[in-house]
């Protein structure tokens, strides 16, 4: 057992449990939003803020975060010699990963109703914590660039191209994970920030 993938294995636990910890803090929000009755008819109910959104960004959320059970299984295997079958958890993260990232994006409002294209405008961070409310805009280009590199990692047929792409969605989960959690305070902090 290394040292080094213990604290990595542990502080990959520690931050789902931070994501889980706020998605379970926002449960009454997301049961609020059950007992209201949505428009189907307008495109604006499906983004964020808004009853169709808001449940949408709950459940994705969910699953984006349990199909990270993979990572921590792959790590038991890799560093701690354990006898797991990753094959069929891979395949569970990719589908959890597609569904989730999916409603997520449909939550963001990309591309109908994207008002982040350049995400760093909408950033103050001389304003306090709602300054950061323009998190999302970075938070939507870094999930999208996860899930595309995650999609070429998995299903190219070129071993360079699968490198790269691996290399990318390692470096860009991270960042992407950081800024949910940050995206979630500031919605839970702020629910009412456009």
């Amino acid at each position: 057992m290394n040292i080094k993938s213990a604290e990595n294995f542990i502080a990959r636990a520690i931050a789902l449990s931070v994501i889980v910890g706020l998605l379970v803090y926002a449960y009454p929000r997301f049961l609020s939003s059950f007992l209201e009755s949505p428009n189907y008819n307008l495109l604006e109910e499906f983004k964020g803020g808004n009853i169709i959104g808001f449940r949408y960004a709950y459940v994705g959320a969910w699953l984006l975060t349990g199909s990270q059970i993979y990572v921590l299984l792959k790590y038991l295997v890799k560093d701690f010699k354990m006898r797991i079958g990753l094959s069929r958890w891979m395949d569970l993260h990719c589908m959890l990963n597609i569904t989730g990232f999916t409603l997520v994006l449909i939550h963001a409002g990309f591309p109908y109703s994207f008002r982040y294209w350049e995400p760093f405008t909408r950033l103050n961070i001389f304003s306090g914590l709602e300054g950061l409310t323009g998190i999302r805009g970075i938070l939507t280009w870094l999930i999208l660039l996860a899930f595309i590199s995650g999609m070429l990692t998995r299903y190219s047929k070129n071993i360079r191209v699968k490198s790269i792409m691996h290399k990318i969605h390692s470096y860009t989960v991270l960042p992407a994970f950081a800024s949910a959690v940050i995206h979630i305070i500031i919605s839970i902090l702020f629910p009412t920030s456009r």
